[in-house]
């Protein structure tokens, strides 16, 4: 028993320190050229360092650790706040090149957030922000056809110091499962160390 304990306890506060850090990836497949992949995110503490990176194009190892391919579409990002005011886009700032191409157009967001509730959003190049709502609202469409003979696969990561409730929403994409949030992975050494230490006052 004491040794359940003490395992439980190692992984509660292992798990204490990293709660804050949050990096998640989030991959799949656009069902079509105007399809947008929504992110929202809350960030609990002001100048958290959030960043926003796709791997759809240029291909490379995501924050899971798993390998993109190269061959993707060509992607943008969007970062808007709770109000639905743009704060930045990104269309070709990473510097990873394509083998296939030589082209860096994958899409990256580095930025200073405060407290407050975000929508991050990947489309593929030239679906751009009219106007509305986020979700049902007007987007230009990308002018695009099979994805300009690349794969409708996207790859996204977001990180940060200071992030809750990633969630990824999808409108027109296949999503893969994502990868849990080291939350999650706090709150079971949580209900661990409960469990043992019930255990032990019970007995």
């Amino acid at each position: 028993m004491k040794r359940i304990f003490a395992i439980a306890l190692a992984l509660g506060l292992s798990t204490a320190a990293n709660a804050g850090l949050i990096s998640q990836s989030f991959t799949g497949d656009f069902d079509d050229n105007d399809a947008r992949y929504y992110i929202s995110f809350d960030v609990t503490k002001d100048n958290t360092n959030v960043e926003l990176i796709t791997w759809s194009y240029a291909g490379g190892v995501n924050f899971a650790g798993t390998t993109i391919e190269d061959g993707g579409f060509d992607p943008q990002l969007f970062l808007f706040n709770s109000a639905s005011s743009q704060l930045e886009s990104d269309d070709d700032g990473s510097s990873v090149a394509s083998a296939s191409s030589n082209n860096s157009y994958d899409a990256i967001i580095s930025r200073t957030l405060n407290i407050g509730s975000y929508t991050a959003v990947l489309t593929q190049f030239n679906s751009d922000y009219q106007s509305g709502d986020l979700f049902q609202g007007i987007w230009s469409n990308s002018g695009r056809s099979d994805f300009s003979g690349r794969t409708a696969n996207y790859a996204f990561d977001i990180s940060g110091e200071d992030l809750a409730n990633v969630k990824g929403l999808g409108f027109n994409v296949t999503a893969d499962v994502s990868v849990p949030e080291p939350t999650s992975i706090a709150l079971l050494g949580a209900a661990l160390f409960g469990l043992a230490g019930r255990r032990k006052f019970k007995k």
